[in-house]
């Protein structure tokens, strides 16, 4: 059977079609932003449809709304789309002009049928173009009692204007009301309603043109190259009438030579920023460069970009926007907090320090969505609260998954980081992080539970740092799986040497200020060492030690990230905190404007400031924990002291501070060349495409042996 999707679908839809429209419908209708695209994999359907749906974008818009349908297009696959007819409406509207004239002349009649029809054209043309109010003037007219020219508006407009004419409340008179504000007028103009351009057969075929569509042509509300089209009811009614007369329909091809990149990958993050989220997005756009089919799903968008689609809602799930951020958000990202805390209130003897303590369930599965088992590689990342793969093993056994690890979570039984407990290298239970002295506690079912899913999967799993593939081969969830290990990526053509005086200028920074740099999405986090940082600078700064000799000029300590809880005033030196950094050239610029990144984690795999700050020729100094000794080589590119030891710390940040400068010059250019030589995004593609062509090689082989 054809594969086929119907986009923005309201309340007309077929269940042999995958629906999509704003509000999901169970079970029939997922629900959708399509202004964030189409939420699937590419070449995926064999016929796309939309009807009244692309007016409701800008110019700009609608081009971008086209190239995802023809993304999702397989080659040769045909686009239905089906419009108001502007060329149409217009000699409508002429026409009824020209008669409500002659009728005035003929009969002086300033209130006969031909003007209504007049009046009706003049809302039909303009009102959704210009309203700024909820149904406009055209549910206005509608109100009235009776409705003016009712059959000529039902012959317009389709009988789905009769359940809304008999059931609209009379309209009462008019009273002069307060105008909406800019502000209200503005959002609601925004929020899909309004029509924001209008078409005709010409522009309309001029614009797929341009998109890349081919065999453009106009055609009927029953007549389609689908076979048998008119049975889904979508352009025609059950008694063969038109559902949307006043429409202009037209159909177009995908070229059948488009080319098709394989193999087929399906990343699942809980968002493509931040930490593991923007390591994962770097790993996403570094496969579509090296012609990898990559579609990344996540859970929270804060902004649109290239194949990356939120999950779209099915079942008990709902899209929501965030109203500060504008961010997109599926309802299983905040139903992960919920349920967590809810889960923690039973351990009151939790330690105040831990940070979030995950389960492995959640509201969506990858075998819900469409299109699924087309894939050949499932990527997972960071996935709490995004899929739940334990309750999705009857569909994922024997479809090969390969996990990047960005922290302990899948390894253990809900804790990211596992300190120094060893639990998870025989079961959990009795969790340090959890307060708990019981041998079954939620540490322990949740371990459970992924030991009885993981030993049906077929999971290759990544690290990118060899310390964290040290702990999973010890671990008793994964120990025995095949792990390797792929750095994280860094774009270096955002993250370079910059303007460093210029940098430091603006910033009110002298030339000679040795200048220290610490970032964190959350400064107070325990693991990334803000109580250490403050005791190496204590030593560093104290009067008459060893270290302040070494480091006479008084540093400053450039911060960012979020800071509410930690007191940046009792730092021992003048600290410019530069507040959460939303974009990567913001970091850049913050790298560009130091002397030393200073990362005192406790624990860490791969934080990805450190490589930034190597791709911009900043040396780092800091602890060899976690995956920061692959990073950073002693004295080339920076200076690392023992985990916790703060005093060893100090020296390293001095000894970097006090370099003379040509020593200083000579270790930039060795932080650069580092990450040009390993963290580049076509270095880390190029591994897993060569790691995906060897399980599903290995998957090949296997399936040869089972049918020999």
């Amino acid at each position: 059977m054809p594969r086929l999707l119907n986009l923005g679908c309201g309340s007309t839809f077929h269940p042999e079609w995958v629906n999509v429209d704003v509000a999901p419908k169970p079970p029939h209708v997922l629900g959708y932003d399509l202004r964030r695209g189409v939420p699937f994999a590419e070449n995926l359907f064999d016929v796309v449809y939309h009807s009244h749906v692309l007016e409701h974008f800008s110019r700009q818009d609608a081009a971008f709304f086209l190239r995802e349908c023809l993304r999702v297009l397989t080659p040769g696959g045909l686009l239905r789309v089906a419009v108001p007819d502007m060329e149409g409406i217009a000699r409508a509207y002429l026409q009824a002009l020209e008669l409500a004239e002659q009728d005035a002349a003929e009969q002086h009649n300033a209130h006969s049928e031909a003007d209504a029809r007049h009046e009706w054209m003049l809302v039909e043309l303009v009102d959704q173009l210009t309203r700024h109010v909820r149904g406009g003037e055209m549910m206005e007219f509608w109100r009235r009692n009776p409705v003016p020219a009712r059959e000529f508006i039902l012959s317009r407009v389709g009988a789905e204007a009769r359940h809304m004419m008999d059931n609209a409340a009379p309209s009462p008179p008019r009273i002069p009301a307060t105008p909406p504000s800019p502000l209200e007028v503005g959002r609601f103009r925004l929020s899909g309603e309004c029509h924001l351009w209008m078409y005709d057969r010409r522009s309309l075929a001029r614009l797929l043109r341009e998109i890349g569509f081919t065999d453009i042509r106009v055609t009927s509300a029953g007549e389609s190259a689908l076979a048998d089209f008119a049975r889904y009811g979508l352009d025609v009614e059950p008694d063969g009438s038109v559902r949307k007369p006043d429409s202009l329909f037209m159909e177009a091809r995908k070229p059948q030579d488009s080319p098709v990149a394989r193999p087929r990958v399906v990343s699942f993050c809980m968002k493509h920023g931040g930490g593991a989220g923007g390591a994962a997005h770097r790993l996403h756009q570094g496969l579509q460069a090296v012609g990898v089919s990559s579609l990344m799903y996540v859970v929270h968008s804060e902004a649109p970009a290239p194949g990356v689609a939120v999950l779209p809602a099915s079942g008990g799930a709902t899209l929501s926007q965030e109203e500060t951020s504008g961010a997109l958000v599926h309802s299983a990202w905040p139903a992960l907090f919920s349920t967590s805390r809810a889960r923690l209130a039973a351990y009151p003897n939790r330690p105040t320090h831990c940070e979030i303590f995950t389960e492995s369930s959640t509201q969506a599965r990858i075998s819900e969505l469409p299109g699924m088992e087309t894939a050949d590689i499932f990527q997972l990342h960071w996935i709490a609260g995004t899929v739940d793969i334990c309750r999705d093993v009857d569909f994922l056994r024997g479809r090969p998954l390969v996990w990047t690890l960005h922290d302990m979570n899948p390894i253990t039984g809900g804790c990211h980081y596992a300190e120094s407990c060893r639990g998870f290298e025989k079961y959990c239970g009795r969790c340090p992080q959890l307060g708990s002295s019981e041998e079954n506690d939620y540490s322990r079912e949740q371990w459970r539970r992924k030991k009885i899913a993981y030993r049906e999967l077929d999971i290759t799993v990544v690290t990118p740092s060899q310390w964290l593939a040290g702990e999973v081969r010890r671990s008793s969830l994964l120990g025995k799986v095949p792990v390797h290990v792929i750095p994280n990526s860094v774009p270096t053509d955002v993250f370079k040497p910059l303007q460093r005086a210029a940098i430091r200028n603006s910033l009110g920074l002298a030339e000679q200020t040795p200048v220290l740099l610490f970032g964190a999405d959350y400064l107070h986090t325990r693991r990334k060492g803000f109580a250490e940082l403050v005791t190496a600078l204590d030593l560093l700064r104290a009067a008459g030690s060893p270290v302040a000799s070494v480091a006479p000029v008084a540093p400053v300590l450039l911060t960012f990230g979020h800071a509410e809880t930690v007191d940046l005033n009792k730092l021992p030196l003048r600290c410019l905190h530069l507040g959460v950094l939303r974009t990567a050239e913001e970091v850049a610029l913050a790298c560009n404007a130091a002397d030393c990144l200073v990362i005192p984690s406790l624990e860490d795999n791969l934080p990805n400031v450190v490589l930034e700050a190597l791709a911009c020729g900043l040396p780092v100094a800091g602890f060899a924990t976690g995956g920061i000794p692959d990073m950073v080589e002693e004295g080339v590119t920076g200076r690392l002291a023992p985990t916790g030891d703060c005093p060893g710390l100090a020296q390293a940040i001095a000894a970097l501070c006090a370099m003379p400068a040509s020593a200083r010059q000579q270790m930039r250019l060795q932080c650069r060349q580092t990450a040009l030589a390993r963290y580049t995004p076509l270095h880390q593609a190029r591994a897993y495409q060569a790691l995906y062509q060897e399980v599903l090689a290995r998957r090949q082989g296997e399936k040869g042996i089972e049918h020999a």
